[in-house]
């Protein structure tokens, strides 16, 4: 992965989901900024502004709150340029200004500007979290994102792998090579799904993950079987790239 991601990249986070939730993102990003702020009044501010701003995002329809949330963000706003004006050290300001920007919503900004300090995995978590993803595998998710997968493709792959939890690894490892190449489609995810419900045995499932490689031996081999047995169709499907022809393949060409 790399050292550091765009604002871009970390935006993408947010439209990954429709579930996304703010409030758990700005209590983990506030979480880490807030114990190093150096200046008592500021860190009293900013503490008071993440209270309010996880409260309001919790239950974003109440206009008492919202008005709370409102005078909270300017206030912490004004303090930091009230501190500004008077010569303090802009360094002993930083995670209050980031802190404004959790605030305000600007979850990326604040994760690209938070990234070098605190480093990606840990900001990852908190992110990952806030997806409230069902049956999201965070573990093959985290893999495609450690590899330099955008989180979008990471987070893809995540949800087919932890939506299809009963597959065995070995198409599971297929999930993740595909995910890696870009070549994740979902007539592919269909096909492995039909090897699951196949159960084959050792050797059909090493047959299958030969032919959804695309290794020529093994296409060769499947079809030139499936022709002798009478099954020229799917031999020609199977020749053609259709993934969809290997599980029936796998089950009577192996030997």
């Amino acid at each position: 992965m790399s050292s550091e991601h765009s604002v871009d990249w970390w935006k993408q986070f947010q439209t990954a989901s429709d579930r996304f939730d703010e409030a758990i993102l700005t209590i983990g990003l506030t979480e880490l900024l807030l114990p190093r702020i150096s200046s008592q009044l500021l860190q009293r501010e900013a503490d008071i502004a993440a209270d309010i701003a996880i409260l309001y995002r919790n239950k974003a329809n109440s206009e008492g709150l919202r008005d709370r949330y409102d005078k909270a963000r300017t206030r912490l706003r004004e303090t930091i340029e009230r501190l500004e004006s008077r010569g303090v050290d802009p360094t002993a300001l930083a995670e209050a200004e980031v802190v404004s920007w959790v605030i305000d919503g600007e979850y990326a900004r604040a994760a690209a500007e938070m990234e070098p300090r605190f480093g990606a995995v840990v900001l990852l978590r908190i992110f990952v979290s806030a997806l409230r993803v069902t049956h999201l595998d965070v573990p093959v998710t985290a893999q495609l994102l450690n590899a330099g997968n955008t989180p979008a493709e990471a987070i893809h792959a995540g949800k087919i792998v932890g939506k299809y939890g009963y597959w065995p690894d070995w198409l599971r490892e297929l999930v993740v090579e595909h995910a890696m190449a870009g070549t994740l489609t979902d007539d592919y995810v269909a096909a492995l799904d039909m090897c699951a419900f196949a159960t084959l045995r050792s050797t059909q499932a090493r047959l299958a993950k030969q032919l959804l490689r695309r290794e020529p031996a093994a296409i060769n081999f499947a079809a030139r079987t499936l022709e002798n047995i009478g099954e020229a169709d799917i031999a020609l499907r199977l020749r053609d790239g259709d993934v969809g022809a290997v599980a029936f393949a796998a089950r009577f060409a192996s030997v």
